[in-house]
């Protein structure tokens, strides 16, 4: 019995432990200066990649580079873009941090570039 009562409180904390590491999402708005794109199937969320943003921290511009997965649907209003499309546009980027690198959830076109 006490053995059946350990495991159950073992399994229990492993569970914890795993649905405490879920990544927190941040915010980041910025200009987008550069995207590289490394695929791309043209159709909502089919592009991957990554842009980088220049982002004002302090008083200072500092570049951010974002990574963008397949999957990641690039908004401006109810109007779907495309990864290179970016490029000059101001965009608010949700995100996680994951291995150190900044990885995008969504993308929204605040001001899009007139180029």
């Amino acid at each position: 019995m006490k053995r059946n009562t350990v495991l159950a409180l073992a399994a229990a904390f492993v569970l914890g432990l795993a649905a405490g590491t879920a990544y927190a999402q941040e915010k980041l708005e910025g200009k987008v200066v550069s995207t590289k794109l490394t695929a791309c199937d043209f159709k909502p969320g089919g592009c991957e990649g990554s842009m980088v943003l220049e982002v004002e921290a302090g008083g200072k511009t500092e570049q951010a580079t974002i990574k963008v997965q397949r999957g990641v649907l690039i908004k401006h209003g109810s109007e779907n873009l495309f990864l290179p499309a970016l490029r000059g546009s101001v965009v608010s980027v949700s995100y996680v941090t994951e291995k150190g690198e900044k990885v995008a959830k969504s993308i929204d076109v605040v001001k899009k570039s007139s180029r």
